[in-house]
């Protein structure tokens, strides 16, 4: 869809200007300074030459075809232009234009009225309200930053404009290049998601980097970017963690808040690493532009200073890796080329006094040990440090192998300019080890994060529903038919019989056999704990009676009976489902009882999961020990949780309409598990 979009043979800028002074005259200047080699047509309404280039009063009277229309005039007039553009066959559209959903209710008017135009005339439309795009495989910057991005293998899609200047400013200071840079502003049409739908085949493209303050579509987000992460790195800064955060996003881009448990679910499932800060996006950019990939976890360290090379141990560890163990050949390498008082083991520290050829030495000898798949090469400016040299020989040496080569060169004045060098090189360069150490645990949690993408691709792929023409549930569902749904899915129910009189309440409680469980039934009260709904260890007809009579003179006309159940004992687990407008169905997983409150120890997944999936969301939880027979505690059948928790999943995926759903407690026992409690929110 967006071939196009990213390839245009000829662009159409209306509102170009020759006065320096408006936003025209720089979105101009810039496709024309950076050997794009497409055909320009300026659009202006009052002059027939823009910067000494022929311009025409409408894209109508330009006879050429136009791929690509830069729209860079006020709001108000951009409709406008955006139908004469679909007069005009344009299919793919940049409006830079702001003053739209982003400033409030006259704005929201604009840019709805521009969405129908352009799905009436099936136009691409990128923005409103955005910086525009940079694209170094053809050369052409359509958008109204200062420079251009360096050639590249990153993609990047950012929400903010101001964040699109500000990385590429960095960007060009420390060697970063990419292939598409794209700013998406309001995202009336064009969002991630096509973006990621067209990075994913981008043979330009190798990894993908985003700044979003919104998602909109969650289910289809979820789809596509597992899809582009199955095979290529994605990294993406999602903020919104405080509500502070969501209102000043819509007063930026129009953002509405997404959940932020929904987010982190999402990411995950989809094979996603999320990042934090802008620090921490600037620092992953800077090693993905030189490396795409780490063979194992396993990382050495090379030091002139023992306190730096103690800190990075654990800052190492602290990411995910394990300090390599060298082999034999290595250390014995070590042992010969450094002197006496130094340590060839990890980390290796050449000592204060070390000059460059210590650096070399121990760079060669890791490269070449199989057991180390990463390095990290701190420097302390001393009195006999060789401080440039030593940079050489770490380019040098870092250019003969595709195992990532870190430095970081502590210090300030003394080490300027070769940190300048290093930041130009092919290597990649930090201020402080402990933000290499962070960018490559990254670079590791991306090995995870891609089989995540793949399970949960296969399971969208699996989950088919065994049976046609499914009858909607309603609002109406008492308690009973609550568990035959359940049961209906293969979720194992305790036997639940309901009495409607006091009478039939002991009748029931002799036929199960003391001692029962009582519980009230009624469809306008959903928490039955909160009006003293339930009873337990009932040993008597009397004690029937009594909680009869006392739950008729409560509830009054709200009792539609009592439900008699027979006392099972186990763990008890709870088993969620809440219905997330954009995400779809999130499912939970956690102890039951009263360490559901107390805890709060639980894991999620969006729906469809598998058993394989329902097994690890077992398995996350903090207290998966109580449930897999700690000390004396007996172990409880995991398999039969797993398959209620499929059971589960299936049931909601084949009925949308369930907005909350809780099982709680679901009790396991070493063989097998039932539903005790259900309630159903339609």
């Amino acid at each position: 869809m967006l071939n196009n979009f990213f390839n245009p043979k000829s662009i159409a800028v209306i509102g170009a200007s020759s006065n320096r002074e408006k936003l025209g005259y720089g979105m101009l200047r810039n496709i024309l300074d950076h050997s794009y080699c497409g055909k320009v047509y300026p659009v202006n309404l009052k002059y027939n030459k823009v910067q000494g280039i022929k311009a025409y009063p409408s894209v109508l009277d330009i006879k050429q075809k136009i791929d690509l229309a830069v729209i860079v005039i006020p709001a108000r007039a951009v409709n406008f232009v955006l139908t004469e553009c679909g007069e005009a066959k344009i299919k793919n559209v940049i409006i830079i234009s702001a003053g739209f959903k982003e400033i409030g209710k006259e704005g929201n008017v604009l840019e709805r009225k521009m969405k129908e135009i352009a799905k009436k005339y099936k136009i691409n439309v990128l923005g409103p309200n955005c910086l525009g795009i940079l694209d170094s495989t053809n050369n052409l910057n359509a958008s109204f930053a200062e420079g251009m991005v360096q050639k590249g293998s990153i993609g990047f899609i950012s929400q903010s404009g101001a964040i699109c200047t500000g990385m590429l400013d960095w960007a060009n200071l420390n060697n970063v290049g990419f292939s598409r840079f794209v700013s998406m502003g309001n995202k009336a049409m064009i969002s991630e998601i096509e973006l990621l739908e067209f990075f994913k085949t981008d043979k330009k493209t190798k990894v993908v980097l985003a700044y979003l303050e919104s998602i909109e579509r969650g289910k289809e987000f979820m789809k596509v970017a597992a899809e582009l992460a199955k095979t290529k790195p994605l990294f993406i800064i999602k903020p919104g963690t405080s509500k502070a955060s969501c209102d000043a996003m819509k007063s930026h881009t129009g953002a509405l808040a997404n959940s932020e448990e929904a987010i982190k679910v999402a990411f995950s499932q989809a094979g996603i690493v999320r990042v934090n800060n802008l620090e921490e996006l600037f620092n992953v950019a800077k090693l993905l532009s030189r490396y795409d990939s780490l063979s194992s976890n396993r990382i050495a360290i090379i030091t002139n200073a023992g306190g730096p090379g103690v800190i990075s141990t654990d800052e190492v560890e602290e990411n995910g890796f394990k300090m390599a163990a060298f082999r034999k050949e290595t250390t014995n390498i070590l042992k010969k080329g450094l002197p006496p008082t130094a340590n060839i083991h990890n980390p290796v520290d050449v000592i204060g006094d070390a000059k460059a050829d210590r650096y070399e030495v121990a760079i060669k000898a890791l490269l070449a040990d199989k057991n180390v798949s990463g390095i990290i090469s701190i420097l302390t400016p001393q009195k006999t440090t060789e401080i440039k040299k030593t940079a050489d020989v770490l380019v040098k040496n870092s250019k003969k192998s595709s195992k990532p080569v870190l430095a970081s060169f502590i210090g300030g004045v003394s080490i300027e300019n070769e940190v300048k060098m290093l930041n130009e090189s092919s290597l990649a360069c930090y201020n402080y080890p402990s933000q290499a150490a962070f960018s490559l645990g990254k670079l590791w949690q991306y090995k995870k994060a891609k089989k995540n993408a793949a399970n949960y691709l296969r399971m969208l792929n699996n989950n088919r529903s065994n049976l046609d023409n499914k009858e909607v549930l309603d609002d109406s569902l008492d308690f009973i038919q609550s568990l035959n749904i359940l049961k209906s899915y293969k979720i194992p129910i305790v036997k639940s019989l309901l009495a409607k009189n006091y009478f039939e309440a002991v009748s029931l409680a002799k036929k199960i056999g003391y001692p029962v469980a009582l519980k009230i039934s009624s469809n306008k009260i959903s928490h039955k704990t909160e009006v003293g709904g339930v009873k337990i260890n009932i040993n008597s007809d009397l004690e029937v009676k009594e909680y009869f009579d006392q739950a008729s003179k409560k509830l009054g006309d709200k009792l539609d009976g009592i439900i008699i159940q027979p006392m099972v004992k186990g763990a008890e687990i709870i088993l969620g489902v809440k219905k997330d407008e954009n995400f779809g169905h999130l499912i939970m997983f956690g102890l039951g009882g009263i360490f559901t409150e107390i805890t709060k120890d639980v894991s999620f997944r969006f729906a469809p999961i598998d058993k394989t999936e329902a097994l690890k969301m077992i398995k996350e939880i903090k207290s998966f020990k109580i449930l897999d027979g700690y000390r004396n505690l007996p172990k409880v059948n995991l398999d039969s949780i797993a398959d209620a928790l499929v059971g589960l999943s299936n049931l909601i995926s084949e009925h949308k309409e369930v907005k909350e759903l809780d099982i709680n407690p679901l009790i396991v026992t070493e063989k097998e598990c039932f539903a005790v409690d259900v309630r159903i929110e339609i």
